[in-house]
């Protein structure tokens, strides 16, 4: 019924809002996203009622496991766009971590991450999940920056269900 009457945008916003303002389910949410963190609390941080169809659904996120330890997350709901290199968006929010997108320095969460949600399956390997972790290499300064976890959930075929 939905594929019939809202575009594929309009219920990745209405995902990425009912995450904004319903702390149980976007907390439900980060848990099957990362089971292995044992997150007992989250807390978005953005306007719930804030969703702009030219923009990407995102929700940014903080959360915190059983020892209180801060993780800090960046959601994208769907949206991908055909030929979009979702390694680049990846890096773009990477940068966005950085420059305290979060609202607090880097140093202050345990580990970062960059999730998306992507209706389409962004590798066309027909896995249900890809991961990416380790750091970014800087050309110029021949350094290594700590750098997100990527994830990307291929949700055109969830048969481990994780949604």
């Amino acid at each position: 019924m939905l594929d019939n009457e809202f575009s594929p945008a309009m219920v990745d916003h209405l995902a990425a809002g009912i995450m904004k303002k319903y702390n149980d389910q976007l907390l439900s949410s980060v848990q099957r996203m990362l089971p292995e963190l044992n997150i007992q609390e989250v807390k978005s941080l953005d306007d719930p009622s804030r969703n702009v169809l030219d923009e990407k659904a995102i929700v940014h996120v903080i959360a915190r496991d059983k020892q209180r330890n801060k993780y800090g997350l960046i959601i994208q709901v769907g949206s991908q766009q055909p030929g979009e290199n979702m390694l680049e968006v990846a890096n773009g929010y990477q940068e966005e971590i950085l420059l305290s997108g979060l609202g607090c320095p880097e140093e202050e969460f345990k580990a970062t991450y960059v999730v998306f949600l992507c209706r389409i399956d962004p590798f066309g390997k027909g896995k249900p999940r890809y991961d990416y972790f380790g750091g970014k290499y800087n050309k110029l300064t021949h350094q290594t920056s700590s750098a997100p976890n990527v994830i990307f959930f291929n949700l055109e075929n969830d048969s481990n269900g994780y949604f």
